[in-house]
């Protein structure tokens, strides 16, 4: 019995299903999705909504509509300036070769004055700049410009003839001061003395 119960039921629910006629349309954009009528809607809201979820109903479309067109305050320069940040950050990231680090500046000023001079009367195809940096509390002998670390390793080699502590550092360099990456790191050969000469 029960079961002819539950097949009755199921037909007139399949039936019921399939009778109708009215033709599905979608909503348009002025139109709701649901046809409901206001009254109905706002007793619902009364009886189940507490007060802020009913003003963020009621509200709803109109903080939509702002916060839709809302744009950013920041102005377009700033923007540009980021990238260009980070592209001058990769331009001016190399390599120094650290001659010493030091608490004494008049040390630090003597050494500078004096690779200065070897490094002029040594050096074939670069003449390397020198800089003493101050980082509390040491002050800090670097030399060269190099985009490349095995150059700079190359250069290192060099400048541990004389100054035998020196090693590569990453520094920010000036890269117009760079040599160029196919020149070999090299001493200039020696010329004779005058003394060697005459004696000769």
């Amino acid at each position: 019995m029960r079961f002819i119960f539950y097949i009755s039921i199921f037909i007139a629910l399949l039936i019921a299903g399939c009778g109708t006629t009215e033709t599905v349309t979608e909503a348009g954009p002025d139109q709701p999705l649901f046809d409901i009528d206001e009254e109905i809607a706002e007793e619902y809201l009364a009886a189940e909504m507490d007060e802020f979820d009913r003003l963020l109903y009621e509200n709803r479309s109109r903080l939509s509509d702002r916060f839709a067109t809302i744009e950013h305050d920041i102005p377009d320069i700033f923007l540009r300036e980021v990238v260009r940040e980070e592209s001058e950050a990769e331009r001016y990231a190399g390599f120094r070769v650290q001659i010493i680090s030091t608490r004494n500046v008049a040390e630090a000023d003597s050494l500078q004055d004096d690779f200065r001079a070897w490094a002029n009367e040594r050096f074939e195809n670069y003449e390397p700049e020198v800089y003493v940096l101050f980082r509390q509390p040491y002050y800090r002998v670097r030399t060269g410009d190099f985009r490349d670390r095995n150059q700079a390793i190359e250069f290192s080699r060099l400048v541990k003839n004389r100054y035998p502590e020196a090693w590569v550092v990453h520094d920010r360099i000036e890269p117009e001061l760079a040599p160029n990456r196919n020149a070999p790191m090299r001493f200039k050969e020696r010329i004779p003395s005058l003394q060697n000469i005459i004696t000769d």
